[in-house]
């Protein structure tokens, strides 16, 4: 499947605009609903281990089904799987909002689930389909700032939405979006169909592949998610994680003798490939487990409003999202794993340095510490999306960047599940299964479990870095590249 150059720098814009909404609304709905969970549990009047389950479906089914989306795309077209995405997307929010029970309300939420999937598993394979090469650091650089603006607005947009009008309407106001998205995909992507006339993709697709992949990965997901409440010695949990195993075990097997897999593991074959997902893989982590810890650092340990933390908080995705369009165009001129190694020493260098300083409970060091997280992130995650992508095969382009958005939520999740398990060992524990009491805890125990919850992240920044070394890209291509893209 050759690259279709779209040349009109309008039309790229709209391409890239596309592909950043939907990625920002695949984000913000993993979000904006956390904050109003509780007024969710009385509204249906259940409890609050029920009504959790809206954000594991949404989680699991998103993950679950990504390879599934990206075969489909790459056997299809991108285009009809991205305008479909939007479409069940949109029409599932609006049954969310109307739901009349919390049956119904799961029943709509595992299908916004879906349609995400289907929108995560295309929007960085439109950039790589229709954007020059030598501009794609230019269109990753728009497209990682946006998508992540669904991180950052999240909590307070759900927030102000739930408190001026109420719940349902954090799931409506997808619908209007969702419209002129559909209206505006319609009229601005090239059409990329791929189909080929004598392998109708009805008797090639593997269904088989497809189950074991989606049982696999949808058991791993729930356990990891759940392992804390449920107990990570539980037999149920331990169960789970083998189960998971012997179907994702079952699933490689399977894919080796298919004929037409749902995950060509040939892809695997290219060492830079593999290296480029194994360093994405490590390097999420901490930026997920960071996330996570730092309000209980902020209100718990520097004593600080809850209102006013999360402004705070905002200042590493700000740092982010200024510095990634710099970036990304800078990954158009040099060699993208230079950008990503830096980003990731500077991120573990600047882990270190926060966990011998967090003893000191001074907001300066805390600041200092985002900032230059953002910075180390705006060099690794937008030149890795161009890196990742310009290592895909051609053919492979969907399939690729599903694998790719696969092991950026994996490892968003353990890195999130380490940095947790490590800075709860030093914390008193309660009765309740995986609990542990931080209002009780001495500053020494809940400072050591920050530190060595830090140490931790910067070993994953580490193994990124190790990961990233063993990646070689052409160094002509990126030298014609940086020389069209200056007499450009």
């Amino acid at each position: 499947m050759p690259t279709i150059s779209v040349t009109s720098r309008s039309k790229q814009l709209g391409i890239i605009f596309s592909a950043s909404l939907a990625g920002f609304m695949v984000l913000l709905d993993n979000n904006i609903i956390n904050i109003s969970l509780p007024e969710i549990a009385s509204f249906f009047n259940i409890s609050t281990t029920s009504v959790i389950q809206i954000v594991v479906i949404y989680l699991l089914m998103l993950t679950s089904t990504l390879i599934i989306f990206g075969k489909l795309a790459d056997n299809i077209g991108i285009k009809p799987i991205f305008i479909s995405g939007f479409v069940v997307f949109t029409v599932s929010s609006l049954l969310c909002g109307l739901s009349p029970s919390f049956f119904l309300l799961l029943a709509a939420r595992l299908f916004q689930a879906l349609g995400g999937s289907m929108l995560f598993a295309t929007a960085i394979s439109l950039i790589t389909r229709f954007i020059p090469a030598d501009r794609r650091g230019w269109a990753f650089g728009i497209f990682s700032p946006v998508t992540s603006l669904g991180l950052l607005i999240g909590n307070p947009l759900g927030g102000l939405i739930t408190g001026m009008l109420n719940w349902h309407w954090i799931f409506l106001v997808n619908v209007p979006v969702g419209i002129l998205a559909i209206l505006f995909a319609i009229k601005t992507i090239p059409s990329d169909i791929t189909r080929r006339p004598d392998r109708p993709a009805a008797k090639s697709f593997d269904y088989l592949g497809s189950l074991l992949s989606f049982t696999g990965v949808a058991l791993l997901v729930f356990f990891i998610s759940r392992g804390r409440s449920i107990g990570w010695n539980s037999p149920w949990t331990i169960g789970g994680f083998i189960l998971s195993a012997a179907l994702i075990l079952s699933f490689i097997l399977w894919e080796r003798r298919s004929k037409d897999p749902i995950l060509d593991l040939f892809i695997f074959r290219d060492r830079n490939f593999s290296f480029a997902i194994l360093a994405s893989l490590a390097g999420f982590g901490l930026m997920a487990g960071s996330n996570v810890l730092l309000p209980f650092y902020l209100i718990n340990g520097l004593k600080i409003d809850v209102s006013h933390a999360g402004f705070i908080m905002m200042t590493f995705p700000v740092v982010f999202s200024m510095i990634s369009p710099v970036t990304g165009r800078l990954s158009d001129r040099v060699l993208k794993v230079h950008l990503t190694v830096i980003g990731m020493a500077l991120a573990a260098l600047t882990c270190i340095a926060f966990s011998f300083l967090l003893p000191l409970l001074h907001l300066g060091i805390l600041f200092a510490y985002m900032v230059l997280l953002g910075i180390s992130y705006a060099l690794f995650i937008t030149p890795n999306n161009n890196l990742v992508m310009s290592l895909a095969k051609e053919d492979k382009q969907s399939i690729s960047s599903s694998v790719f958005k696969l092991a950026t939520n994996m490892g968003q999740m353990l890195g999130l599940i380490i940095m947790q398990l490590i800075f709860t060992m030093n914390l008193p524990q309660t009765h309740g299964k995986g609990g542990f009491a931080l209002k009780s805890a001495s500053v020494s125990e809940m400072i050591s479990g920050f530190s060595w919850a830090f140490i931790a992240g910067a070993a994953m920044c580490l193994t990124a870095v190790f990961f990233s070394l063993f990646i070689r890209e052409d160094k002509e291509k990126i030298k014609e590249f940086s020389e069209r893209s200056i007499l450009g």
